[in-house]
């Protein structure tokens, strides 16, 4: 097949997406705003004039590129067409007049975008109702999809890579008298890094015979406002902020923890999760439904209320005292995350509804 995604370039989840297609021995082009280059496929930049970074009323240049954008997927001829974001790329889409063409979205473009204003709401049904077939990560997101389309959507979770993110990866001794709890996510309010740190400090209190360690991966522009925070805390010593991290330096981290804590305010698809219970480690959740599809609420992850500092402490310190509990957490999460998620497994889906389409 000929796939043309039209997609940011420089994202880990477009590059995976084309990365998996490229080694199938599909032919792969991708359309973007970004300038950047993936091995094994064609990257097609359209200038804009915006910036992803920009304000919103400056991403508005990039509906004028509606006709670039036609002109560009018609000289490439594709089987198949991908759009990744329900705005931008999805609006500018729906406004060049292609047709019967697969719309994926992603998460903010759905949670976040319709909230702004009526306008943003009336793009983002715009955009949906263009489009002729719909994929969502999730469940959860697809049901928040269906505030804006009465469309079906065809689930298409991100994969995980099982022999990247192994228990394998753990180079600890587990007699080094640590207890390292830990999450890899962006540093904002929505990933909620500041109950992270809240916990650990009511954790401290209560067990203050735990040799703690928090490590903290990611970057993001809270990332002074949880320094602070952690200082305040009086467990800046504690932290370890590891800045942003390749695929392969969060595997170890993940391999490493003893509790991977988890706690989003917000989440399409639990993608930390399901990394973190691959690698064979003990997950603490909140309670949203994006993270409570991507695993076994009560076998393989606790579950506690989001935006609750004092239940995550809780659970942080049910695990520290029952080091057998976290065993049989992970041990179940890695089976889990095997029968339900495995990259090849999710992508070959993908592969086969496109075939569907196609015929």
């Amino acid at each position: 097949m000929k796939i043309c995604f039209i997609a940011p370039a420089n994202n880990y989840h477009t590059k995976k997406w084309t990365n998996w297609f490229v080694n199938r021995g599909h032919e792969v082009h991708v359309v973007s705003f970004i300038k950047d280059e993936i091995e094994g496929a064609t990257v097609h930049f359209l200038d804009t004039g915006a910036s992803a970074e920009g304000s919103d009323t400056s991403k508005l240049k990039y509906l004028l590129s509606a006709g670039k954008m036609k002109r560009t997927v018609n000289s490439i001829k594709p089987d198949i067409i991908n759009v990744h974001y329900a705005t931008s790329y999805g609006a500018v889409v729906a406004l060049s007049g292609l047709k019967n063409y697969v719309l994926s979205v992603w998460g903010s473009d759905v949670y976040d975008f319709p909230n702004k204003s009526i306008f943003h709401k009336l793009l983002l049904e715009f955009s949906l109702k263009k489009a002729k077939y719909l994929f969502s990560t999730s469940n959860a997101m697809a049901e928040e999809c269906s505030k804006y389309t009465n469309k079906k959507f065809f689930i298409t979770p991100f994969g995980v890579d099982m022999e990247l993110f192994s228990p394998k990866k753990r180079s600890r001794d587990s007699r080094d008298g640590r207890f390292i709890i830990g999450t890899v996510k962006g540093l904002r309010d929505v990933y909620g890094i500041q109950y992270v740190l809240s916990a650990a400090s009511l954790f401290s209190k209560r067990c203050p015979d735990a040799n703690l360690e928090i490590r903290i991966a990611g970057q993001g522009p809270d990332e002074m406002k949880y320094r602070q925070l952690a200082e305040q805390l009086g467990i800046s010593e504690r932290v370890k902020w590891l800045g942003f991290i390749s695929q392969e330096e969060a595997a170890r981290e993940w391999a490493n923890m003893d509790v991977a804590v988890i706690p989003s305010l917000q989440e399409s698809f639990g993608v930390s999760a399901v990394e973190a219970q691959a690698s064979g480690t003990a997950v603490i959740i909140s309670d949203v439904p994006g993270l409570m599809e991507a695993t076994i609420p009560g076998k393989s992850s606790i579950v506690v209320k989001r935006k609750n500092a004092n239940d995550l402490a809780n659970a942080i310190a049910y695990l520290y005292r029952n080091p057998n509990k976290r065993k049989n957490i992970g041990e179940h999460g890695r089976f889990f995350v095997f029968n339900a998620y495995e990259i090849d497994a999710c992508f070959k889906r993908i592969e086969s509804k496109y075939k569907q389409i196609l015929r």
